[in-house]
């Protein structure tokens, strides 16, 4: 018979067999209504800097100037009174009524009072880029954007047009702030509107870009053309310029870009900027700050107020638990950050230094726990908040590939939506509506039980003026765990294993209820692991034999490697010439249901898979069968191999750990299915 392996690059054994799942019980009920938003037309998520920690200590930069006293222009915001609310001649007390002379009595104060004429509640409109922008409720990635009307009262209208990948260059050019004559790009954001067909006077502009403008990693040339925006040299005094920028013809494509760049990216790339009409503004014209000017200008012709927000904070630390800057980290010594802080002193400008608040508050949860306010790799992976989000955190074989460096999961994206709020609080003259904020939400996003009680703790601790209210919480006492572990039977046969593979789900299901700083309290752990274990063996033995096998064997693959799409027999490998596959000579031995395997070449995939265009292998399933897969990373960390159906949905994952790793899926009907690398490179080996 057949054995059914996948090694290093790709083994994969269609197996004509019964399938079974299991599921494990959600308590957690939704988030609720929405804040009103803009829906995007597609993620366009940036791209993650390169490296991990180094030993670098970044200059502290938190200079003068934050202005966030400062009215603005156009603000017209009311006098506030003294501390304890009583009234003088011509001032309004906390309750809105003004000292007279009148027969109208205010049950705050006892004075005489009228009351001022209503003044139309603003609008707050939101432009940014992905920490920002607004995500679906089965995401577990999110942008404080999607949770600031949680804090504000709701006559108080959030008009969310952050999106993903742009630039304060890019939102531009696509007509996203303004129309722009000439521009056919069609955009589903506010039915295609831009802000400016909407935005009136009294509404305030929240400006945050900084992530893809980050110039400072001119290697990952991809996204030069329409992202990058340089700062500039600074002068003696650190002070970057604001050199004003020229429009480019939609053909022109720059240097800086068109020197790393093949030919069919240069192709793609021009494609690309089509969209943005007959002309743009191209890379390396005009400066950073001069390109955020051009949204305060708009704001205050159009008699709104502008407010600069700096970018969120990296996860990136040193070995001192410290945040860093650098290449790709808003810059050496966060360039890109001091930018947006001067502009707002030299322009007047409100600002919200978000930059600083997300820093101290992932410095003081410490690189540990910051990491459970961050988003998962990959983005796509979604369920019910917070308890799928538990229970996928690094668990590879539910396609989990690691943390997010950028993007904060829903509790860490409220967390800093609180810190906006608090901003808004703490500066009462520079917003009408700061009286409007609540310091306890109605609605409140719970944080993972992956996050300890006392972390929560501290880390809400950071925030004095919102009260971020965490209510009680469903969690399971763990001696519950441990009973329930101690109720599964010691001896696990042939005949029991079914009944105790769900005592085993129901264990483990309610292990995830569990908080983090509890878990050590379930002592027999190792009880349950050892019994999922006997249970996968006799599972894996009482599979039928299988009525057809097909095998994938990269040692007998026809070519050395693939820069297109070639069958193989019953296999299809898609490739490229910029996304290539190649076979390579790859030593690898292996045990698996006791027969050993041993091959010479490996399918090196490459990279990531994009399903549909390159580096991935596909194949027919007569009918529900299993896929078996010898697969191994090619770095130092374990890597995910991912299936997807035709329709891209994940149908089941494959762990490449530094040595080779053997796993099954179960599928529970035919069709065509994909196989590729979730993130970075692996060897996808077969035998037989």
């Amino acid at each position: 018979m057949c054995k059914r392996i996948i090694s290093l690059i790709t083994l994969i054994a269609l197996i004509l067999s019964l399938s079974s799942c299991s599921f494990l019980e959600s308590v957690i009920p939704g988030l609720g209504n929405k804040p009103e938003y803009i829906p995007d037309d597609g993620d366009n998520i940036e791209e993650k800097p390169d490296g991990g920690n180094t030993d670098t200590k970044p200059e502290e930069n938190n200079p003068d100037g934050g202005n966030t006293d400062i009215n603005p222009d156009g603000g017209n915001v009311e006098e506030k009174p003294d501390e304890g609310g009583d009234s003088t001649d011509g001032k309004y007390c906390e309750d809105g009524c003004r000292d007279s002379d009148g027969d109208a009595v205010c049950d705050n104060c006892g004075n005489g009072m009228i009351v001022p004429p209503e003044q139309a509640a603003p609008t707050v409109f939101l432009v940014g880029d992905s920490t920002v922008k607004t995500y679906e409720d089965d995401q577990y990635i999110a942008g404080w954007g999607q949770f600031l009307s949680y804090f504000l009262g709701d006559d108080i209208v959030v008009k969310n047009a952050a999106h993903g990948g742009r630039s304060s260059r890019s939102f531009i050019n696509e007509g996203r702030l303004y129309d722009i004559d000439g521009n056919n790009y069609s955009f589903s954001q506010n039915g295609g509107n831009s802000i400016g067909d909407e935005i009136k006077e009294g509404d305030y502009l929240f400006i945050q870009f900084g992530h893809n403008d980050d110039a400072s990693k001119l290697s990952n040339y991809t996204t030069i053309y329409d992202r990058m925006v340089p700062l500039g040299e600074p002068d003696a005094n650190g002070i970057y310029p604001v050199t004003p920028a020229q429009k480019q013809p939609t053909t022109f494509l720059p240097t800086e870009y068109t020197d790393r760049a093949t030919d069919s990216e240069e192709a793609a790339a021009l494609s690309a900027i089509a969209k943005y009409g007959d002309e743009y503004y191209a890379y390396g014209s005009g400066t950073f700050k001069w390109y955020l000017k051009q949204y305060i200008d708009f704001a205050r012709e159009k008699g709104a107020i502008p407010v600069l927000v700096t970018p969120v904070a990296r996860v990136k630390f040193n070995s001192d638990g410290e945040i860093i800057g650098g290449a790709g980290l808003h810059g050496d010594n966060f360039a890109y950050v001091q930018a947006v802080r001067q502009l707002a002193e030299e322009e007047n400008c409100l600002l919200i230094d978000l930059f600083a608040e997300s820093k101290e508050m992932l410095e003081t949860v410490t690189p540990t726990y910051a990491n459970y306010l961050m988003a998962l790799k990959p983005n796509e992976l979604t369920g019910a908040w917070p308890v799928d989000y538990d229970n996928t955190y690094g668990k590879t074989e539910l396609g989990y590939t690691g943390i997010e460096a950028t993007h904060y999961n829903k509790y860490g994206a409220f967390l800093q939506a609180a810190a906006v709020a608090e901003a808004i609080l703490a500066n009462p003259d520079g917003y009408s509506f700061s009286h409007c904020v609540k310091t306890t939400p109605e609605r409140y996003v719970d944080p993972s039980n992956l996050i300890g009680r006392n972390t929560v703790a501290a880390v809400e601790s950071l925030f004095t003026s919102v009260t971020v209210t965490n209510p009680s919480r469903d969690y399971y006492d763990p001696q519950t765990v441990v009973d329930k572990i101690n109720a599964i039977p010691t001896e696990i046969t042939s005949d029991n294993y079914l009944e105790v593979k769900k005592m085993c789900e129901v264990a483990r299901a309610c292990y995830a209820k569990v908080n983090a700083d509890d878990r050590e309290l379930v002592t027999n752990m190792s009880v349950l692991e050892a019994a999922e274990l006997i249970v996968k063996a006799f599972e894996i033995a009482s599979r039928p034999d299988p009525i057809k096998t097909v095998i994938f064997n990269a040692d007998n693959l026809s070519r050395e490697s693939y820069a297109e799409t070639v069958s193989e027999g019953n296999f299809t490998l898609v490739a490229t010439s910029d996304k290539s596959m190649e076979v390579k000579s790859k030593k690898a031995a292996y045990t698996y249901n006791g027969a050993t395997y041993e091959h010479t070449h490996g399918l090196s995939v490459g990279g990531k898979a994009t399903f549909g265009s390159n580096r991935y292998i596909s194949f027919t399933a007569e009918g529900p069968c299993s896929v078996t897969i010898a697969v191994q990373s090619s770095g130092s960390s374990a890597r995910t191999l991912t299936m997807v159906d035709s329709s891209g949905a994940s149908v089941g994952s494959f762990e490449a750990g530094t040595s080779v790793t053997v796993t099954t899926v179960e599928l529970s009907e035919g069709g065509i299915y994909y196989v590729g690398s979730a993130g970075s490179g692996m060897y996808i080996f077969y035998n037989y």
